[in-house]
């Protein structure tokens, strides 16, 4: 597995791409990106795992399967086999064969029935991948040959000058000690993800230091660009740690959504720096404030028909109907595990998006409480301000001031 791993990191630094390692029930081994993949992309994706798992299964050993989703977005997988018995696959992508258009952004909508607030999110993911055409295949038979063929150390043999005198040094990688620097700083990330799991936001602080590292070489000439791209990737991976501590997708889409465009704003490494640990911080409370782990069946189910549809028009009646409960006892147990009523959670639950939109800077106040599921603008603005303390647009407007002072 450490070989497979370390042919993995090849493939990702050579033809930057993302890659993920799955076994043959399709748990991630490994994911590898620096993307900052919307979550109707990754729900997606997973439909295709099953389709690539039996083209692999019945191709020869050194085939690899290319696949293109209704995004556009394309992959390419390969088999892990050991003593002829299939045992997973590498799946590499997602990356493009066509240029990126408008139109092209548009038509993707259209075919997956995406909303109009799509559009921004599609286009800075699609900006960050990196189009093959027309070298994927060559590629694809690239990575074929590395992940099939037994791993071969090398060695850098450098020149001198022609000026000089004319002789090779040869100078071995010191695997050993790259190996255990690896080594550490995926047992500090490992640590790191655990923390954030279980909502540990004081010890997750601390393992930021552990799991920290120079990563500017990867983007030569722009370190900033590298410090992005590693929290592009911590955001990531904080988000599938707090999905595994049982934070509902949807919570987590809008807290992965709000730090990706922050992210890519950043002008300087403090700023990347203060990020990561409010992103830490974030998703650690994510963790403690939303997870529905723990919590009696009908609780849990109130809590994701709730997390799903809080922009609708629903109720304690027509969540009870909806879960097959009985509102009374629905009722008794939300307010028993929540400290909440469920109208309460719901309302909070708006109010959390609408200050996620609000922060995006793309729509009205108005227009906001209507998206986040309020009936009438004034109840929208009363409920805002039981819960913040202050009113929507006073919000919006320290929101704004704060982003002027940190311009």
């Amino acid at each position: 597995m450490d070989e497979l791993i370390s042919k993995c990191w090849q493939i990702k630094n050579a033809f930057n791409i993302g890659i993920q390692v799955l076994d043959n029930q399709f748990k991630t081994i490994l994911h590898i990106s620096d993307d900052h993949e919307p979550l109707v992309i990754i729900e997606t994706r997973k439909k295709m795992y099953l389709n690539l798992q039996h083209a692999l299964v019945k191709a020869d050993r050194n085939s690899f399967c290319y696949y293109t989703d209704s995004f556009q977005l394309s992959y390419m997988a390969v088999a892990i086999q050991e003593d002829e018995l299939h045992k997973g696959m590498v799946v590499v992508g997602p990356f493009l064969n066509d240029r990126v258009t408008d139109n092209f952004i548009w038509k993707v909508m259209k075919d997956n029935r995406l909303e109009n607030n799509w559009l921004k999110p599609l286009e800075l993911f699609y900006k960050s991948l990196v189009n093959l055409a027309p070298s994927y295949l060559a590629i694809g038979d690239l990575i074929v040959n590395i992940l099939v063929n037994p791993h071969i150390k090398s060695q850098i043999i450098t020149t001198k000058n022609e000026d000089e005198q004319n002789w090779a040094d040869i100078q071995p990688l010191e695997y050993d000690q790259d190996g255990m620097e690896i080594k550490l700083r995926y047992e500090a990330e490992k640590k790191l993800l655990h923390f954030i799991e279980i909502g540990d936001k004081e010890n997750a602080r601390k393992a930021i230091f552990e799991h920290a590292g120079d990563f500017s070489y990867r983007v030569p000439g722009n370190p900033l660009r590298a410090r992005k791209n590693l929290t592009f990737s911590g955001n990531t991976m904080f988000r599938i740690a707090a999905s595994k501590g049982g934070v509902e997708p949807q919570y987590l889409h809008a807290i992965s959504e709000k730090y990706a465009l922050k992210i890519e704003g950043s002008v300087s490494m403090s700023e990347l720096e203060a990020l990561n640990f409010s992103m830490v911080d974030e998703y650690c409370a994510a963790v403690n404030n939303f997870a529905i782990k723990g919590h009696s069946p009908v609780v849990k189910k109130a809590l994701m028909y709730i997390n799903l549809h809080f922009n609708e028009s629903i109720n304690l009646q027509s969540i009870a109907d909806e879960i097959g409960f009985n509102r009374t006892y629905l009722a008794k147990k939300f307010k028993n595990e929540m400290n909440l009523t469920v109208i309460d959670y719901i309302q909070r639950k708006r109010i959390d998006e609408a200050i996620f939109l609000i922060e995006l800077g793309r729509s009205s106040i108005t227009e906001i409480g209507m998206q986040v599921g309020f009936s009438s603008y004034n109840y929208f603005c009363k409920v805002f301000k039981d819960i913040k303390g202050m009113t929507a647009s006073e919000y919006k407007g320290s929101n704004q001031l704060g982003n002027g002072a940190n311009a």
